[in-house]
């Protein structure tokens, strides 16, 4: 089972994902590649892989990225490195990415849960773009502006939360989280061992 989110700039999507992450030790982050400036706070390796566009692009030639795109003037991709690290441990990778990356991997990973956070309304994603004070008037109409068709990719996704609050939205995401593991693909292996229990009764 592999979980990607999405979101339009503003919905919630990082504050969602770090919750998860704090209450379920069976993910693990796959950290993205970028060639954005660093936002107070964030950390080389943790938040993402900072590089320049002359390294992200050299990485394109090389094809080490399952999916990248171009976001606001910024490169934004998933190696297939860091797919493959969260994979030996045996955990579930969690991807945080934009709609064009959902859509690329979407077209890759089968197995993939595709989750939208979009916010109630425009009046609240204006409010919350503001209140994070990381983009200028001209970077906030934008964003606002590009939101419309961002929401309007909702059909894509497998499912689909209303951040109106984060309580109600977290617990939505979690039950999520735990009707996919009850899923028969992803228990399928603990069944047969449970039934390999069974085989002195079965002869």
């Amino acid at each position: 089972m592999i979980f990607v989110i999405s979101a339009p700039s503003g919905a919630g999507k990082t504050t969602l994902i770090n919750r998860l992450l704090e209450s379920e030790s069976s993910f693990l982050f796959s950290i993205s590649t970028t060639t954005r400036s660093r936002r107070k706070g964030e950390a080389d390796g943790i938040h993402y892989h900072f590089v320049t566009k002359d390294e992200f692009c050299e990485m394109i030639k090389n094809d080490e990225f399952i999916e990248w795109a171009e976001v606001y003037g910024n490169y934004y991709g998933t190696t297939k490195k860091e797919v493959d690290r969260i994979r030996k441990t045996g955990k579930i990778p969690l991807f945080d990415v934009d709609i064009q990356g959902s859509r690329s991997l979407k077209k890759q990973l089968k197995e993939g849960v595709f989750v939208f956070i979009i916010p109630p309304s425009l009046d609240v994603l204006k409010k919350r773009l503001i209140g994070r004070k990381t983009e200028d008037s001209e970077q906030l109409h934008i964003r606002l502006k590009n939101a419309y068709n961002e929401i309007s990719e909702y059909v894509n996704f497998d499912y689909v939360i209303i951040n109106c609050d984060l309580e109600s939205a977290f617990k939505r995401l979690m039950s999520i989280v735990v009707a996919e593991k009850c899923r028969m693909k992803n228990v399928k292996n603990e069944i047969d061992s449970i039934l390999e229990d069974f085989n002195d009764y079965t002869t």
